[in-house]
């Protein structure tokens, strides 16, 4: 009996080991002007699964490992993509990699994708740098992405900077929509850079803004944007494999610039893209995740708002601190507006769903500006009133 116990427990193990899917996230090294790798300066935007600060992904790792995954993360600048490297990964991550892989690895990955791997990718051109010293429209990123997944007919365009983008429309009933093609799963996007598909790729997400107001545009970079083309989700699969191309990374972060993985579906979306990617379709996984947030009380927010002019180029920097100290699965969100004023004024980046607005006035007079914070059933306004002499 005592040896039966033994095996049974061995088996038990094994099984476990054998259902939990490998996933490795690949993360590079740029410094905030752009200098690869960032050596002795501070390292931009990097997203590694044990940063849990704003712009970390440690509720990403926590996400996956709620539905039965492992987790790990590599340097691209320590990889070689060959049949070694992917041997054991059931899906690749293209995170905040910058490196441009060669043309052995573009086919090595995709003869592994063919024999059943998934690889999953978004880019920013925060991945060249911090956009307003090496601009929006740096390509960094991209190229390192698209050396790998041109090939399955997705083509990462250059970041947009134009808003944000509520996406909760699909082409089809899938999975990663709870198998509900109309609001079933909403994630969102800021600054994005839409993926322009070619087959074998297929749309499942067409490019739209939600009612957040975000542009549908493409950089000048990319030509003219193209709603059959440039889309918000691509998918192919690929022999027994799996590809997913997404707008945006900003989602999948803890709190930054426009959106994070607490708002809509975010957390959701990430893990039914890791599975679907995995080849797993099975809805018992989210059923075991123990790491769900539970209801709590939810009381308002106390806002501070601050600001600084430049003469320069006529501009308000705004900083807005929210602080939210209840234990509830809400984060506040905030939509800045102009109410008044003797011109338009300009958002950059066309942005103002941030906490950090630089809003630009091109002509003198008084400017009212006002704040709309949301946090669950509490809204609450304030006002910033500026006179531009």
């Amino acid at each position: 009996m005592k040896r039966k116990i033994i095996l049974l427990a061995i088996s038990l193990i094994c099984s476990l080991a054998v259902d939990a899917q490998n996933i490795v996230y690949v993360y590079g090294d740029v410094a905030a002007d752009g200098t690869l790798p960032s050596g002795n300066k501070e390292p931009f935007h990097q997203m590694r699964l044990n940063d849990e600060g704003d712009l970390g992904m440690s509720g990403f790792k926590k996400a996956l490992e709620a539905v039965e995954c492992t987790v790990s993360e590599v340097y691209d600048q320590e990889i070689v993509i060959n049949v070694e490297f992917l041997k054991s990964i059931d899906v690749l991550i293209l995170g905040s990699n910058q490196r441009v892989f060669v043309e052995a690895e573009a086919k090595a990955l995709k003869r592994w994708v063919k024999n059943g791997g998934g690889v999953i990718t978004w880019s920013d051109s925060g991945f060249g740098g911090e956009y307003s010293i090496v601009g929006v429209d740096n390509e960094v990123g991209r190229i390192s992405d698209n050396v790998l997944m041109e090939q399955f007919g997705m083509y990462f365009l250059t970041d947009n900077g134009a808003g944000n983008y509520l996406v909760n429309e699909y082409t089809q009933d899938h999975f990663i929509n709870k198998n509900n093609k109309h609001k079933g799963v909403a994630f969102r996007g800021e600054g994005v850079s839409f993926v322009r598909v070619s087959k074998p790729a297929v749309i499942l997400a067409k490019a739209q803004e939600g009612g957040l107001g975000g542009r549908l545009v493409v950089n000048s970079n990319d030509g003219e944007f193209n709603e059959n083309t440039d889309v918000a989700l691509a998918i192919a699969e690929i022999g027994k494999g799996r590809v997913i191309g997404v707008f945006d990374r900003n989602l999948f972060w803890n709190a930054g610039a426009g959106t994070r993985l607490s708002h809509s579906d975010n957390s959701v979306f990430a893990q039914r893209i890791v599975l679907w990617a995995a080849g797993i379709e099975d809805e018992q996984r989210f059923a075991n995740d123990t790491n769900a947030l539970v209801s709590a009380i939810n009381t308002p927010p106390t806002i501070t708002i601050d600001y600084t002019y430049s003469k320069t180029d006529n501009s308000l920097a705004i900083t807005a601190v929210i602080t939210d100290e209840d234990k509830d699965a809400i984060s506040p969100e905030i939509m800045w507006e102009q109410v008044e004023g003797p011109a338009n004024s300009v958002f950059e980046n066309n942005n103002p769903n941030t906490t950090t607005p630089r809003i630009f006035m091109p002509q003198a007079g008084k400017y009212v500006f006002k704040a709309r914070i949301l946090d669950g059933e509490f809204e609450i306004n304030k006002f910033l009133d500026y006179e531009r002499k």
